[in-house]
């Protein structure tokens, strides 16, 4: 990709190329050549979709993630400043390059945060989507870790020790992505990344920074994939940085309201409880009171959602889905018009392959599930409905 405005990766590796890794190492050392004193190191990291997790990024509480084997590998090595280079982009970035994007900042700062020494040459190859943008962060980050720590680089902390990791290095992570793509970045994406890829689904506790896999057989008996948008012109995440920081100072504006008026010692809404909501909603001025009823029904919701995907039963997940993108759309305002041009096409009744959608990524990636004999009938006629407005089809990845 040649565009600046989304993170850049690559569609799918060659099959004579024997991996993520391979390929960072070898495009580290075609760039800035062999030096024997100066051994490289790799590190990788799965990618993750949000199923339902986004809402964690403004207030601490429950997330559903989905891992997917699209990930990130990071190669470096010592080196006498700091520069890295992107498959899928041209230009090398050094610590002297004006207006990096926010790809470059996330990579600078993870490194500073976690080494002592960030000197380094790095080469970075993403399969993430960019419409997976959180996911990308979540991935780049835990791969920069682990590359580091293959390498044997000084660090402030001690990744051997995955209590540390948890509890320590991956909220400093969270805040050095929040800091580098000015916008709010809760841990749930990176607890899940850390977790892995084997687990069907993880679910997150991002106040107890606690994850769990959930047991189901919902990604073989279902099709899944990421309906990504972004490429096509006209498509625009809502909002942009600004909204998601206007978001999260109401959030916190709310909580404020909500101990001074009854809810004493309430830190996120993770704790308020589904019976109280419609007290809590009266309790806050009414400019906050989507914020409200978003944030605690996507926590309720989360647990909803595991507790269909563990007795199987579809249809709910495709409706939560829906549920989900009907709140982020009406209570939020956080839903693109791309995304409500597919999830309104996966609502059409006569898309019976389709069980449901959801904007589930801040990046603008569409969630989308169904039935596997008529998924792919399903998702042709979204992509038609969708050029025909557009005049560009949006990029589908199976999941």
């Amino acid at each position: 990709m040649s565009t600046v405005s989304v993170p850049p990766f690559v569609e799918s590796l060659p099959d004579s190329d024997d991996g993520r890794a391979a390929r960072a190492r070898r495009q580290l050392v075609d760039r800035w050549g062999d030096a024997p004193s100066a051994p490289v190191a790799t590190g990788e990291a799965c990618g993750v979709v949000g199923v339902q997790a986004r809402q964690t990024h403004y207030s601490d509480g429950f997330g559903l993630l989905m891992p997917t084997p699209m990930g990130t590998a990071v190669a470096l090595r010592r080196a006498d400043t700091f520069r890295v280079v992107f498959a899928g982009g041209e230009r090398v970035w050094t610590d002297r390059s004006a207006s990096a994007p926010a790809w470059v900042r996330v990579t600078k700062r993870v490194l500073e945060s976690v080494c002592a020494d960030a000197s380094v040459e790095v080469s970075v190859v993403s399969r993430v989507r960019p419409g997976c943008r959180d996911g990308y962060w979540a991935s780049l980050a835990i791969a920069l870790v682990r590359a580091i720590q293959a390498l044997g680089l000084p660090t402030v902390l001690d990744p051997e020790q995955s209590d540390v990791l948890r509890d320590a290095l991956l909220p400093r992570l969270a805040t050095e992505v929040a800091q580098a793509t000015a916008q709010p970045y809760g841990p749930a994406y990176l607890l899940s990344t850390f977790a892995g890829a084997d687990p069907a689904f993880t679910l997150v506790d991002t106040e107890t920074r606690e994850y769990l896999p959930v047991r189901t057989e919902a990604r073989s008996a279902l099709q899944w994939a990421l309906v990504d948008p972004t490429a096509v012109p006209g498509t625009d995440e809502a909002g942009g940085d600004a909204g998601h920081r206007e978001r999260k100072d109401q959030a916190e504006a709310a909580l404020a309201r909500l101990r001074r008026d009854g809810f004493e010692g309430l830190e996120a809404f993770r704790n308020l409880e589904h019976r109280d909501l419609e007290r809590a909603t009266r309790a806050v001025p009414p400019a906050l009171r989507p914020v409200v009823r978003h944030l605690v029904t996507e926590n309720r919701r989360v647990q909803k959602h595991v507790a269909a995907l563990r007795r199987a039963d579809w249809q709910m997940v495709g409706a939560l889905l829906l549920m989900s993108h009907a709140s982020l759309r009406d209570e939020w305002d956080g839903a693109t018009a791309a995304a409500n041009t597919i999830v309104e096409a996966v609502e059409t009744p006569t898309h019976h392959g389709l069980y449901g959608a959801c904007m589930t990524e801040r990046g603008g990636g569409v969630l989308v599930v169904g039935r596997p004999h008529a998924f792919d009938d399903g998702i042709r006629a979204l992509t038609r409905r969708f050029t025909a407005k557009y005049e560009a089809p949006p990029a589908v990845q199976r999941l």
